[in-house]
């Protein structure tokens, strides 16, 4: 939600908090290691071979496209996205890889909006609300004013 300055040729963006979404990530690996070592502890093997099986799905979940990107640092060498601690997707793009700001609808009656940034094949996490909204199209510019200074 805020536009951290790291130097003065990169911007840093959090659509989410990336702190907490690291913390919600080690605290579900922690407490699934944690029911593993006490499983092998009390030599439980079907107990352990049912969260080594859990440790995996938390992994898959963390990779999954269900989870989005949270940060993205835009710098004159290209497009930074980073999904966690935990995450095996984080990636950087070349700065002319097409970007769009899509828009869904969500909840029961499909009555709430969401909107997420799309950077090639990525999806951002998604927000709400039209500050949220207004941060997705910074970053658009940030990418289409770092696409210009790299064409002069």
């Amino acid at each position: 939600m805020v536009i951290v300055p790291q130097d003065m040729d990169c911007q840093t963006f959090a659509i989410k908090f990336l702190f907490v979404q690291n913390a919600i990530m080690v605290l579900s690996l922690g407490i699934v290691v944690y029911l593993l070592v006490r499983a092998l502890w009390k030599k439980n093997i079907r107990h352990a071979l049912v969260f080594s099986v859990w440790i995996l799905i938390v992994f898959w979940f963390f990779n999954s496209p269900f989870f989005g990107f949270s940060e993205v640092k835009v710098c004159p060498g290209g497009i930074r996205l980073n999904y966690g601690v935990l995450s095996f997707r984080n990636t950087e793009f070349p700065l002319h890889t097409p970007w769009t700001i899509k828009t869904t609808l969500s909840g029961v009656r499909k009555t709430k909006r969401l909107h997420f940034l799309r950077i090639g094949d990525r999806e951002s996490m998604k927000v709400h609300g039209l500050k949220d909204l207004n941060l997705l199209k910074e970053v658009g510019e940030a990418i289409e004013d770092k696409k210009r200074a790299e064409e002069k």
